[in-house]
């Protein structure tokens, strides 16, 4: 498959598997409502999700990856194999250990994540750990078999397989709660993760990849990928301490809190994972390319350029989301007619969001920052950076979170986030000894002069169409946040055409284009018809 075709297809999947996601959460909301049962199988998230992103997620497949296809550079298919089979099975046994381990010490995890919860609450929160701890186990695994079939560029199963996760909690939480309570949530979690296996695992095996039958642990190649795999581990990623700090702080300011900050933290993780972790991936190889090289300029220049695309979508979807913060949560985490989920939490949810988004474009630029230090080799910068953002987390989190709750806490995450952002900013630009910062900074004026000229046309559309529909009811709010987004798209792109922000005339060229293609026909059928009457 080649790389053009290869990125559409996962950014088509990944894009479904995060409307599904979406859809999951309102399923999630519609059923809990932002209270104390909500907070329980959050909380019981957090040591299985630990584990498993510290672990395994950005960090095995990094490891792995340049390893596996070096092997198979030099026509040892066989070798390669040998050595993927020696590492699934290192990762069971040390997944398995430590879901033993987690199982057996959930008590004592939960009280120390959760301190705030009452006796009851956490041992509740205990039980359904125990259940999830065996999902952490199955994702590993998993994670091995996309890292192989990756390394032989065939995307299409390692795809398809988030979106039976997705499914399968949905199935968990409309069919099996009312039977097993929220056990039965966990268990469609279990029975996900299962599926994300199984559905990939054929194809492994179809490549030839044989589980078990092969143990070399002393192969330089398994060695090689436990010397990349251990600096990683210690790279520990901001978002999860910001999370961990969460729901400490979290379980002391009451029922439901937890539920709002996470629902806040779904909702603003949507254009991340489409958007700017798309353009990191995509851009780390060609910004190494230029590093070696020793093509500085070709390096400034292209993380100038890409820095700009990034603003460019995520700017405008910041205001959007800004103004529009209550209408988007009632949307998704809203609907239903019986819905668990009230207004009340719908307020306390879009504030949350609210102060998520103020760092969302520094969220966006962090993926592309670090992927620029790899690049060049240094991974130190972004770990400190990363770890300096987590005391701010810590520390701003500690004096918000009693006064702000669920707010404070997304506060506090920004805070620390924009914290990260611009250590890595300073050392690139004296790093780099400049960014194009002319450039940048011209783009970034129009862009924001665009971005201000949407958020006035979005503000008066919002009241022009609120008398005309019901706003207490969905399809009221639906119409109105439709309307919004129709003129905040239009409004954008026109005013970056008007002022000659290049990325918009693109956008334009690209959109006049489609709708010549497709009307053309259209047209061509009418004039034949009218013909024909004549």
């Amino acid at each position: 498959m080649s790389t053009i075709r290869a990125t559409i297809l996962i950014g088509v999947l990944s894009l479904l598997s995060k409307i599904l996601g979406a859809a999951r959460q309102g399923f999630f909301a519609n059923r809990f409502g932002a209270g104390a049962e909500a907070d329980i199988y959050i909380a019981a998230f957090r040591v299985p999700d630990l584990l498993f992103n510290l672990l395994i997620l950005g960090t095995l497949s990094v490891a792995f990856i340049p390893v596996f296809v070096q092997y198979m550079g030099r026509g040892g298919k066989k070798e390669a194999l040998e050595i993927a089979g020696t590492i699934f099975t290192i990762t069971a046994f040390v997944m398995g250990i430590l879901a033993i381990l987690g199982v057996i010490f959930a008590p004592t995890l939960v009280k120390l994540i959760v301190p705030g919860f009452d006796a009851a609450a956490q041992q509740q929160t205990a039980a359904l750990t125990r259940v999830l701890m065996l999902s952490p186990l199955l994702f590993s695994l998993s994670s091995v078999l996309t890292s192989i079939l990756h390394s032989l560029r065939k995307f299409l199963l390692a795809s398809i397989a988030p979106l039976f996760y997705n499914l399968a909690i949905i199935f968990g939480i409309v069919y099996l709660y009312p039977s097993f309570g929220l056990a039965g949530v966990a268990y469609g979690v279990i029975i996900g993760a299962g599926l994300h296996f199984f559905i990939q695992f054929p194809a492994a095996v179809r490549v030839g990849f044989r589980p078990g039958a092969s143990w070399n642990p002393q192969h330089p190649g398994v060695r090689q990928i436990g010397r990349l795999f251990l600096p990683r581990v210690f790279g520990i990623e901001l978002g999860q301490v910001s999370l961990l700090m969460a729901s400490v702080l979290g379980s002391f300011l009451g029922a439901g809190s937890l539920a709002v900050f996470y629902f806040a933290y779904d909702l603003e993780t949507v254009p991340l994972g489409v958007f700017a972790v798309s353009f990191a991936i995509a851009a780390f190889p060609t910004m190494a390319e230029y590093y070696s090289k020793k093509n500085f300029q070709g390096l400034r220049t292209f993380f100038a350029q890409t820095v700009v695309q990034i603003l460019f979508l995520i700017v405008p979807i910041s205001v959007f989301a800004l103004l529009l913060r209550a209408q988007i949560v009632r949307l998704i985490l809203g609907a239903g007619q019986n819905t668990q989920f009230t207004f009340a939490d719908t307020r306390l949810t879009a504030q949350a969001l609210g102060f998520f988004v103020l760092s969302l474009f520094a969220q966006a630029l962090v993926p592309l920052l670090a992927r620029c230090f790899y690049a060049m080799q240094n991974t130190w910068i972004p770990v400190l950076s990363g770890l300096l953002g987590a005391v701010v987390i810590i520390l701003s989190g500690i004096v918000l979170a009693p006064r702000l709750g669920p707010a404070g806490l997304a506060l506090s995450f920004s805070a620390g986030t924009l914290t990260h952002m611009s250590i890595m900013l300073f050392f690139l630009h004296r790093r780099l000894k400049g960014i194009e910062d002319d450039f940048i900074l011209l783009r970034t004026i129009k862009i924001a002069i665009a971005s201000v000229v949407m958020a006035v046309a979005t503000f008066l559309t919002l009241y022009a169409v609120a008398p005309w529909v019901n706003m207490q009811t969905y399809v009221g709010v639906a119409i109105q946040t439709a309307c919004a987004l129709a003129t905040a798209i239009f409004a954008y792109l026109a005013a970056g055409h008007a002022i000659v922000l290049p990325e918009a005339k693109q956008v334009v060229q690209v959109l006049r284009s489609w709708f010549t293609k497709f009307t053309r026909p259209l047209t061509s059928a009418v004039i034949d018809m009218f013909t024909d009457l004549r």
